[in-house]
């Protein structure tokens, strides 16, 4: 199974269902109001931003990955991702690409030894692409645990987010807005980690204590949090997750491979 973490085929990420609902708070925080409306206009403008993804512990220990890649924005949030993962596998080191585009989804993924063999590979060969459309769990949703995410953002809000200077980051100045929510249910998707604000029957729940640094245009720079995933036994493993984003508003590119590339073998 930790091999099968690197290649994203595995039915809990691909098609879990995206919970709703709302958790029950005080008034929300005015303070990051200019935050959503920011991020909001990109979307509106169809705009992008360069991410980088460091996770680490959680309950499975396949969850520690580095990533890296780009998002593409339309009025309703992110429409396409370009998404590099890397994560250390039993007997070796995992690799995976995974394009979004809409509904429409492309994988590529290999374990390799330290000598260069591949210890697993999907699809079957090097160089092909796995296809797939309408997977729930590869979709943006606004349950994503992530510093552009305004249902995160909202939810911050509404439970007691503080504001203060933030110092320097990567030579802007920003504002650290920061907070604490604990919800129902905790988990991962191939979209990220996310949050449920209803009972929905999920294995974990716990805070999600989070900062995130936001430069003069509003417009995140860097998101940090720190989930503790709690079972009904008590029981609980913590995970960190840093995104530092960059280059908001340059223009990238996101496009599906080649069709004689792709195949439906996963």
């Amino acid at each position: 199974m930790k091999r099968m973490s690197v290649a994203l085929v595995v039915a809990g990420l691909l098609s879990v269902a995206i919970p709703s609902g709302a958790v029950h708070a005080a008034p929300e925080s005015k303070s990051l109001d200019s935050v959503v409306k920011a991020i909001k206009k990109q979307f509106a403008k169809k705009s992008s931003v360069r991410f980088s993804v460091k996770r680490r512990g959680g309950p499975p220990a396949v969850w520690d990955i580095k990533a890296s890649g780009v998002y593409r924005f339309r009025a309703s949030g992110v429409y396409a991702a370009d998404t590099t993962t890397i994560s250390q596998e039993v007997g070796g080191t995992g690799r995976s690409r995974e394009i979004s585009i809409g509904r429409e989804f492309y994988s590529q993924a290999y374990v390799r030894a330290e000598d260069g063999k591949y210890i697993w590979k999907s699809p079957s060969t090097v160089g092909k692409w796995s296809y797939g459309r309408n997977f729930a769990g590869v979709i943006w949703g606004e349950d994503l645990i992530n510093g552009i995410n305004p249902g995160f953002l909202k939810l911050g809000a509404s439970h007691g987010a503080t504001s203060a200077d933030g110092g320097t980051f990567e030579g802007v100045k920003t504002t650290l807005h920061s907070g604490t929510v604990t919800v129902p249910e905790l988990g991962m998707r191939q979209a990220g980690m996310f949050f449920g604000t209803e009972e929905e029957g999920g294995s974990w729940h716990g805070p999600i204590t989070w900062k995130l640094w936001v430069g003069p245009d509003n417009l995140p720079r860097r998101f940090h949090t720190i989930m503790r995933f709690t079972t009904e036994d008590g029981e609980a493993d913590t995970m960190t997750m840093n995104i530092i984003y960059r280059g908001w508003g340059k223009p990238v590119k996101i496009t599906a491979p080649p069709k004689h590339l792709i195949t439906d073998e996963w």
